[in-house]
């Protein structure tokens, strides 16, 4: 009887339409692979983003053996082990949303992937670009001021994502309008990457454009660096989001935790509580009242969230 030879390797998805996908293995090959069968019957999916173990036979099209552990995983649109989000906010036109920033922010740090801020156009209104970048600087991000019109800040924020891109997959996300698209056509125009209409965040919306892991390397490698082109992040709506409920919301908030050990009251909402050491240091101008007040919204909507289909 002859005995079936194969080998087994680890792979990255990069892309998968049809039941058939692209990888790229940890030696640099690009494949077409295919599931095994009995994925469905267990209602699992590979996506791109995660890493597979492929069974390899001569003659063969690469079967995906096994899902590895994912680090996070984001079902709308579905893309696995994000590491770091690009939030992409204007100074003007449209006019910025803290509130929308900071879900953004808040959906980040639940799936325990690093958010940065970029604010574009801050030709349009120095003013608020700076008080944006205040904010978000004081309480403890990554940010970035560009500019459309002089170009300025687009090759700082260019090396710092090719830095941190660096062994991890990273995504965008912004509103509409902001600037988002020609930000990334303007730095990985080489990978003719399908911005624009498509890509705006669509609250509570599904889309059928799949999500692609581009290597911005020359040559994939497996631990290379690697953006996820996507249609959207309407899941990056924290109500919207089974797991995430009013008791997770403070942890998301990193500027807060230094405050919780101090606070007077073991079961604190830091809504308005008298002696919350929150809202006291809110109040005395120690933490961004912007961010406090996306906060109380977004508790008020999670308590509601039971209402919420």
């Amino acid at each position: 009887m002859k005995t079936e030879v194969f080998k087994t390797v680890k792979a990255k998805i990069l892309h998968g339409v049809g039941g058939l996908y692209s990888a790229v293995t940890e030696d640099g090959a690009v494949v077409k692979c295919k599931p095994r069968g009995n994925f469905r019957h267990y209602d699992i999916s590979p996506y791109p983003g995660d890493n597979v173990l492929l069974r390899l036979r001569d003659g063969d099209v690469p079967m995906i053996a096994e899902i590895l552990p994912r680090r996070n995983f984001i079902k709308r649109p579905p893309v696995a082990n994000i590491d770091k989000l690009f939030i992409t906010v204007a100074a003007a036109c449209p006019s910025p949303a803290y509130i929308t920033v900071d879900k953004l922010i808040c959906a980040a740090e639940f799936y325990s992937i690093t958010p940065v801020l970029i604010i574009t156009k801050a030709d349009l209104d120095g003013a608020k670009a700076e008080e944006l970048s205040s904010v978000y600087r004081r309480c403890g991000f990554d940010v970035f001021v560009t500019s459309s019109v002089s170009g300025s800040g687009v090759d700082a924020v260019k090396a710092f994502v090719y830095r941190q891109a660096e062994g991890n997959v990273v995504a965008f996300a912004g509103e509409s309008g902001v600037g988002k698209s020609s930000l990334m056509n303007a730095m990985f125009e080489e990978l003719g990457l399908q911005t624009g209409e498509t890509s705006r965040i669509q609250r509570g919306k599904h889309t059928t454009r799949a999500v692609s892991l581009y290597s911005l390397e020359d040559n994939p490698r497996f631990d290379g660096a690697y953006i996820a082109d996507t249609p959207g992040f309407g899941i990056f709506e924290p109500t919207l989001i089974p797991e995430f409920t009013r008791e997770s919301l403070v942890s998301c908030f990193r500027e807060l935790s230094p405050y919780l050990t101090t606070c007077r009251y073991t079961k604190c909402t830091h809504l308005r509580e008298e002696g919350c050491s929150i809202v006291e240091a809110v109040n005395n101008g120690e933490l961004p009242r912007s961010r406090h007040d996306s906060y109380v919204t977004l508790y008020e909507e999670l308590k509601n969230k039971r209402y919420t289909k």
